[in-house]
Formats: structure tokens, sequence, C-alpha cells
């Protein structure tokens, strides 16, 4: 099995910058995806692998292999045929895992999709790349675990995914393999509020963290009162307790040798931000094993709301009813019953109303940020057969979809917010501290942050850690995350449960 080093700037065990990590950020004035059938280069640079030339501009595909320059990767033969900027992270045989955020098939604010998930533009240009390090041996997956009710074949064709699938399927042919995966376990259909479940045939393994979990402190109650919208309560507790804490995780990621996170950075209703530690929930095969919430006003260890309500508690009671109801066939008339008296609490809830939060959509949840600390540990410490290790299992970079984020009421309802960055990272914590900061989140109000930082025993990033940027942009090259001025900042509208954590013009 292969082992990697150290996730800073490198992956050798006696690399002389153990503890600085490395952020590139290439701006540009490009607000547009490339729409071309294949997403090819304009312009047939040295170390292109293809023959196909796009007729029309691809802005993207430049930009994403400035960043890797930027990054200074394999700096000495830029410009040059055997350029191969990943060769630090892949070797020929590796099994690669791209994983961008696919989220779901439509944003349900009516704003498109160009800010709701990683384009396959952006995909595309970093396959290429892959393509090179791979040097004709070894095996590339594209894979996510969107939301349960996504529709994935509506998204893979409506994005353009499909064609890029067809693409590399026929150029790779008998040397590279080359594979979609959809890693969720269950999906369902929603009809009239009602969540209709069917099974896939996934292989998944149950990884059980126990006293290494984020959760391992919490009592009795409290592992009662984690919660899922959407998703049977017994269901979560089952996963969830005094006993275990464990998730459900696609063989797929156990398998692969190198992941490349591919985040699409938006403002997030649960999580105040999601950028590369949050997209790794998507390798999660079953949503029922995923803490979101914990029930309850924060005055009584809750962390779903700020006050003490009433009907809120009411209300909770009623969703938890339907959510149970609703795991069986010969249950749902009586979820669709309860979702009328759930309808009528929700309107008196947002009449009579101490505080607006409901659900953890605020920056009091605390929980949602030690499930995706959890995930995070697995995809670097577990090895492919789901045992935890003291050394981490595979190498890791992550480069993120700025080009158009999503602000306001992300994840799946977000406007879109004309950034014109790709950024590049090879440490997941400095990484999500350097791109929050540009967002213009305050990170010591991020909890996902807090706990990354200091997470029990399997560590995401070492206490003396420093960051660097490298940047085409003046004000941020060659900086530290503390050094870029506010000035500088993104300025992202955050979600209305989280404008405490942000700061504002």
């Amino acid at each position: 099995m292969k082992v990697g080093g150290i996730y800073n700037c490198c992956f050798d065990d006696n690399c002389k910058e153990e503890f600085m990590s490395h952020v590139a950020i290439v701006k540009r004035k490009v607000y547009e995806y490339c729409v071309s059938d294949t997403f090819r280069p304009s312009q047939r640079y040295p170390e292109y692998p293809f023959e196909e030339i796009a007729d029309s501009e691809n802005a993207v595909y430049d930009m994403v292999r400035e960043t890797f320059y930027t990054m200074k990767l394999d700096y000495d033969n830029y410009g040059k045929e055997n350029w191969n900027p990943l060769k630090k992270y892949v070797s020929p045989g590796d099994v690669v895992l791209l994983k961008p955020n696919l989220v779901m098939d439509y944003n349900r604010s009516g704003e498109g999709t160009d800010c709701l998930y990683t384009q396959p533009s952006i995909v595309a240009a970093v396959i290429d790349y892959v393509v090179i390090a791979l040097n004709g041996k070894g095996t590339i997956i594209v894979g996510d675990a969107p939301m349960q009710e996504c529709d994935f074949e509506k998204l893979m064709m409506n994005s353009g995914y499909d064609r890029l699938n067809e693409y590399y399927k026929e150029k790779l042919e008998n040397r590279i393999s080359f594979e979609f995966a959809d890693f969720r376990a269950v999906k369902s259909i929603v009809k009239n509020g009602v969540h209709y479940y069917q099974e896939q045939d996934n292989s998944n393994v149950v990884i059980d963290l126990g006293k290494d979990s984020e959760f391992a402190e919490l009592s009795h109650q409290q592992y009662n009162n984690l919660r899922i919208t959407n998703y049977d309560p017994g269901l979560l507790k089952k996963h969830h307790n005094e006993e275990k804490n464990e998730y459900c995780i696609s063989k797929i990621l156990l398998n692969a040798d190198v992941i490349i996170n591919l985040p699409k950075p938006k403002t997030h209703r649960k999580a105040g931000v999601t950028i590369g530690l949050k997209n790794i929930v998507g390798i999660s095969a079953r949503k029922e094993y995923l803490p979101h919430h914990m029930n309850g006003a924060m005055e009584n260890k809750g962390d779903e709301y700020l006050h003490k309500s009433f009907i809120k508690c009411v209300l909770n009671y009623c969703l938890d009813r339907k959510n149970y109801y609703s795991q069986t066939a010969k249950n749902y008339s009586l979820s669709k019953v309860i979702i009328g008296f759930v309808n009528i609490l929700c309107i008196l809830k947002e009449r009579f109303q101490k505080d607006p939060y409901f659900e953890g959509s605020w920056y009091g949840n605390d929980t949602i940020c030690k499930t995706i600390v959890d995930l995070n540990k697995i995809l670097f410490y577990a090895d492919k057969n789901g045992r935890m290790c003291m050394n981490r299992q595979r190498k890791y970079f992550v480069l993120a979809d700025m080009i158009i984020s999503g602000e306001k009421e992300g994840p799946v309802a977000p406007s879109p917010k004309r950034v014109g960055i790709i950024a590049m990272g090879d440490n997941p914590v400095s990484f999500d501290e350097t791109i929050a900061t540009l967002m213009g989140a305050i990170i010591d109000k991020i909890p996902t942050l807090h706990y990354a930082r200091n997470a029990k025993r399997y560590n995401l990033i070492d206490k003396k850690d420093t960051t660097e940027i490298y940047s085409n942009v003046t004000e941020f090259n060659n900086k530290s995350i503390s050094e870029i001025s506010t000035k500088d900042y993104l300025y992202f509208v955050p979600t209305s449960g989280w404008k405490e954590a942000f700061y504002t013009r």
C-alpha cells in the first residue's frame, strides 16, 4: 500500500518546509465557462496530451494551467513538452479520484447552476494533467455523493459531464481506465414533501471512529438529540451513540491512491461556508450516518436554534414522526398527514419566533463541523479496508472552482458571485482558512475551521503550520493570511443565519 507523507508542501517526510503550506490564487476577468462539447484548450500547449483543440477561447483551461505554474509545480520544466506539474501527487499506476462538488441537479434559487456545482470545464483541465502524470497506466474516477434527491443522470446531461465522460472513455480506451461514479447507496424521489427511498447497488465500508470521533464526548441525551433534516432520527442513533461513531464510506474512495478535491466555494446555511473540507461530505454513501445539528435551543445544550421555543419543540416532534413514517412505503400516507401539521406550525414559527433560526441553519451550529472533520480524518487515515492507521494513506490536493461562486442561501439555493478565481492548496485546513478569509468570513467564527485545526488524534494540520500564498495578484502574492488587507476581501453575502460570522463592507 502506498502511504503518503505529510500533507503540507510536499509528501516527503524529510521535507525541509515541513510546516509550510501553500495556496496558489490565479485571478482574471473571466466570469464564463467553456461551453464546447469536450472542454478542450484553445491553444496547443507543449505538454498537451491530445489532438483536439477548441474553436473558441477556453480561458478556464488556461487558468487551471496557470494555477499549477503559480503553485511552482515542476517549475523548471514549464513551457516544455515534458512539463508534468502533477507528478508530485500522481504516479503511473495510481488510482486517482477527482471529487467535484455536484450537490444537486438544479438551483433552488432559480439562478442557474454555474454557481451551484463544480463545472466540467474545470474538471476536464485537471483530468488532462492527471493523464500526463499517469503516463498511460492507471485509473481515473470522477465521483461524488450528491444530495439524496439529486437526479444524477439529469445533472450529467444538463452540465455537460456526460460529454466529458464519453470523450475520455474514447480517448483513454485500452490505456487508462476512466469512469464516473455516483457514490450514493440510497437515492430518493420527493413528492409532496415525502421522500420515497430507493436503494442502489454500491460497494461501501462502515468505519467506526469510536472515541476518536469529534462526537466522542457527548452525553447520552446529546446523542439522542442528533438530527439530520428529512431523516429518521432512529437511524442516526444506530450509528452515533455512546458505543460507536460510524460512517458509511464509498469503497471507491478507500481504494484511491490520490484524492483531488474540486470544490465549488459557496456560503452554507449550516456550516457558514463550504469549501474543501465540507466537500468531503460527498465521500459518504449513506446520509443517515451524518449528524447535521442537535435538537433544541443553545441554552438547553442544543445547537438547532438560539432561544427556547415551544412551537419549535412541537414542530421537531412532528418532523421526527414524518421522517420515521417515510422510511417504509406502508406509512407514506401517515407522513403526508403530518406534513399538513408541519406546514401550520411553520407559519406559527415564523410569526411568533424569538429568533429566526431552525434546523441548525445558523452560526451556533456546532454539529455539522464535527461530521466534516470526522470524514476528513477518514479520507486521510483510513486504509483500503477501512482500518484507521497512524500514517496518512493517500496523497491529496485541492483545486477550487471560483470562476463563479455562490453566495446568500447556499449550498442548494445560492446566488451567483462572479469572482474569476482558480485556487489550489496542498493542505485542507490552511486552504479553507485562506479562501474563507477571502470570502469575508471571520475564521474564528467558523466552527469547522476550529475543529479541523484541533482535530483529535488524527491531525489534519500541524500546529506549527503557516501558510504562504502565491498569486498573480500583487495584494496576495507572497503573503500569509493575516497579511491580506480587508479591502481586498471578496465580501460574500452570507446566508441569513451566518451574518454574525462575516465581515461587511
